[in-house]
């Protein structure tokens, strides 16, 4: 028996990725009581932010400690992720918060598949994610590009390009000024 093809719907928007910093070492020493309070806390904290979008966006799914979520509009998406960022890092430094967050945003098509998304702007996304320091967005020029129409209240400096693992091409980044 072959394989059929899926049909699959193609889509344009953005994808952001999150990372809590030292989540398994977190989850070692306190124990998965507490680490499944804090993912509780992340996902609360993206709902929130998800809320106050413009436009059509979710959380795609859950990854151990991270988040993927897609955004229709590159503007909202790079507000949502510092607004995500910022309530995170406040949390964290008034002591109700444990741990570090890092982000990675990218703009271009994906595919959709059931309710998940797939193809290279989704792995660009996920490997600029892996990028990022503790308390960093990192975002592609493609976003900055897709958000020129309506540029959301954040600075932005230059990185350049950098490799990613898997992809031929470098990927210009900018790092988000806080």
């Amino acid at each position: 028996m072959t394989p059929t093809s899926t049909s699959v719907d193609i889509c344009v928007g953005t994808i952001v990725f999150t990372d809590l910093v030292g989540f398994t070492e977190f989850n070692d020493v306190v124990g998965d009581q507490e680490a499944l309070a804090v993912l509780d806390q992340q996902a609360a904290v993206a709902n929130e932010v998800l809320g106050r979008s413009n436009h059509e966006a979710r959380i795609v799914k859950e990854l151990g400690d991270g988040l993927m979520m897609w955004f229709v509009s590159a503007p909202d998406a790079i507000a949502a992720a510092a607004r995500f960022l910022g309530s995170l890092d406040r949390a964290r430094l008034g002591g109700s918060f444990p741990l570090s967050v890092r982000l990675g945003l990218h703009h271009g098509e994906a595919m959709e598949r059931g309710n998940d998304l797939v193809g290279m702007t989704v792995n660009v996304a996920a490997r600029i994610s892996d990028l990022a320091g503790p308390g960093e967005l990192l975002v592609s020029d493609e976003a900055i590009d897709a958000a020129a129409h309506e540029p959301p209240n954040c600075v932005f400096e230059p990185i350049g390009p950098v490799s990613v693992k898997g992809v031929h091409d470098p990927i210009w980044l900018q790092r988000l000024v806080t």
